[in-house]
């Protein structure tokens, strides 16, 4: 018995020292507060003289003072750490906590004054001194921790970088999804900025939701969306605050419609209240991945009045209009009120899926689709001689690595020969611009896809640098950004292949790094170095390198997938090391050590000015590699490759210990 006795009082003595520890944390977490209230009861005590002494306040009053202070922190401060006021976070604090401070004051006003009854400590203070006290008091400890919120507020704010780009976004819905999320954006650091609302009642239109405007109603989103477009304020984004089915469907239907003629993604924001909001579908279906969710930076933000100004009412053409780039960009033009859009494709079923894309989002826009090969120089004249093109994209390339390296003469006819013959037919028919898409494997090349690519940045350069000498007004970019994530045969589709088959991931080399961006932030930042390009008709020879943040390793792009699926890395899916493939490089680059960078003048771009190659001599070797690939000559190839691309080595790989910082 004595045993159990001895254990019980341990017990005790544990539970008082684990309580004590607990508000001793409590009161050091949150240090500011406590002296805050400390200077709290200062005031209120103060206040509560001079009001219940009136016109006989004196010193008599204001000699006791002191007494009443200490009094009624000596007892308050305890009582105040018992009720639980400094066991908030303060960033926790809002109006409903507050209610807590009424017992809580109410009990330590009532035990001082009991205090003071029994011991007349301060008999200079008259009863209605006390009641005084409690209504001076409360709005002091309630307005302590209201500063203390906003405080820590704004210090969350200022760690977001001023010049980081907010995504824009619209939302769909006031309910409390949208709450949960405007409380969030306002409360740190955010990726997201909102437009404006879309709500479910035509009757708050034109109300505010947490300061974000309402802008109209589901059920007729017309008028909101042609605002949108008219001011040029296109969200990236719409969130819906609650499932589609929630809204009207006629509404939705032509929401919908118009944010996928324009590549918006539409979105719900999870139910926080919802525990199965993680759990995977049953039969083990994994929700899709979005490739932008994979970038762990902020999107650019561009300028959508340059790009109207630019391309509305022009005639643009665009080579490779079915692929990934191609596509994504003629959509982004057809967005813009082009006067007429020429789509050039080789391959039939991409042809007809763009121009079905193009008649069912942008039907008011002219069109014009032909199946064309880049390579066959006649008929692409013809066509342009035929539409007359203002401003020429090519996006026509064969891209991937290990396939160019085994059919080298195909990479050198699309590569360079197309993008030959793509420049000079612009400058027959004197269009105002040609931009060339290139490709970070163009930078200190190992491969023959880089070296076909960096061949067609130096003849646009070069066409540009002669454009004042010849007496004409086309200019020629170059345009070089990495991989993009989404596109076909990238990894981001090959991972989620992998994921849905249960692994595993294969990943050549763990230290394997690439610079990523997605393809809506590739396009679009390619039409901005465009507009900019023309805009300066004074700089000439320049390549527009696209700002792509850090490399990424692909092993780390590859856990970060698995986790996004609901997977652990290792356990539920492995990641197999392949070793890298023939051509490949370990570390990619954005410029080549003997460029010159320069910034371009605006956000999300930089320059590259690298040597320059006379077009002479590129004429000269671009006629031989024509010759040499038509023939099926690779070994020439790659050595009028090497020849003309300063520091590509034919037919080498990166050994694993370089890097090019």
């Amino acid at each position: 018995m004595h045993a159990d006795v001895g254990d019980t009082g341990e017990g005790l003595n544990a539970a008082i020292r684990a309580q004590a520890a607990s508000l001793k944390a409590q009161l050091h977490a949150n240090h500011k507060l406590v002296l805050a209230d400390a200077v709290g009861v200062v005031l209120a005590c103060g206040t509560a003289l001079l009001l219940s002494a009136g016109p006989h306040f004196g010193m008599t009053e204001l000699a006791a003072l002191p007494r009443l202070v200490a009094l009624v922190l000596l007892v308050g401060m305890p009582v105040f750490t018992c009720f639980g006021f400094y066991r908030r976070h303060a960033r926790s604090s809002s109006l409903p906590d507050l209610p807590i401070l009424v017992p809580g004051t109410a009990t330590a006003l009532l035990v001082a004054l009991w205090i003071e009854h029994a011991t007349d400590l301060v008999p200079e203070a008259p009863l209605t001194t006390w009641p005084i006290l409690l209504l001076a008091l409360m709005p002091l400890l309630g307005g302590a921790r209201l500063v203390a919120r906003h405080r820590e507020i704004l210090r969350l704010g200022s760690r977001d970088t001023a010049d980081a780009p907010r995504e824009p976004v619209l939302l769909v819905g006031t309910d409390a999804s949208a709450d949960l999320f405007l409380r969030a954006i306002r409360q740190g650091p955010a990726r997201y900025d909102v437009i404006g609302i879309i709500d479910s009642s035509s009757t708050s239109a034109s109300l505010l939701f947490h300061s974000v405007p309402i802008l109209g109603a589901v059920r007729d989103p017309g008028p909101v969306l042609a605002r949108l477009a008219a001011a040029n304020r296109l969200p990236r984004q719409i969130f819906l605050t609650g499932p589609v089915t929630h809204f009207d469907r006629d509404g939705m239907a032509v929401l919908l419609k118009w944010a996928e003629g324009r590549g918006i993604r539409v979105r719900s924001l999870p139910d926080l209240t919802d525990p199965d909001q993680r759990r995977i579908p049953p039969g083990g279906a994994l929700r899709d991945i979005d490739p932008e969710d994979v970038l762990t930076r902020p999107q650019a933000r561009v300028e959508r009045q340059l790009l109207a100004l630019t391309y509305q009412g022009r005639r643009v053409l665009v080579t490779g209009a079915g692929g990934s780039i191609g596509s994504e960009m003629v959509r982004q033009i057809a967005s813009l009120r082009p006067a007429e859009i020429v789509l050039i494709e080789n391959c039939e079923f991409n042809a007809y899926q763009v121009d079905r894309s193009l008649a069912r989002h942008f039907p008011d826009v002219p069109r014009h689709l032909h199946i064309c090969c880049v390579r066959d120089r006649e008929k692409l004249l013809a066509l342009f001689r035929q539409h007359r093109p203002e401003l020429v994209f090519n996006a026509a390339a064969l891209k991937h690595v290990p396939l160019v390296e085994q059919n080298p003469a195909e990479g050198v006819l699309t590569n360079v020969i197309g993008a030959r013959n793509v420049s000079d037919a612009a400058r027959d028919v004197g269009a105002l611009a040609m931009v060339q898409v290139s490709t970070d494997k163009a930078v200190n090349t190992t491969n023959v896809m880089g070296a076909t690519k960096r061949v067609a940045e130096f003849y646009a350069q070069a066409q540009d640098l002669i454009t004042r000498e010849i007496g004409c007004e086309t200019r020629f970019f170059a345009v070089r950004f990495g991989n993009v994530l989404g596109s076909s045969g990238s990894l981001v589709p090959l991972f989620q292949e992998q994921i849905a088959r249960g692994g595993p991931l294969t990943v050549t080399d763990p230290r394997m790094e690439r610079y990523f961006m997605t393809i809506r932030e590739a396009v679009e930042l390619t039409l901005v170095a465009a507009a900019q390009g023309l805009r300066n008709p004074n700089e000439s020879g320049r390549i527009f390198v696209l700002d792509m943040g850090k490399p990424i390793r692909i092993v780390d792009l590859a856990e970060r997938m698995i986790r996004m699926a609901g997977k652990e890395p290792g356990r539920d899916i492995r990641i197999e090391f392949v070793g890298i493939r023939p051509g490949e490089k370990l570390f990619e680059e954005l410029f080549d050590r003997n460029e010159v960078v320069r910034p371009a003048g605006f956000a999300g771009v930089n320059c590259a000015v690298p040597t320059p190659v006379p077009i002479s001599r590129l004429r000269a070797a671009m006629g031989k590699l024509e010759q040499a690939a038509r023939a099926g000559d690779e070994t020439t190839l790659r050595r009028l490759l090497a020849e003309l691309v300063p520091g590509y080595r034919a037919g080498g790989a990166e050994e694993p210990q370089d890097k090019v910082a």
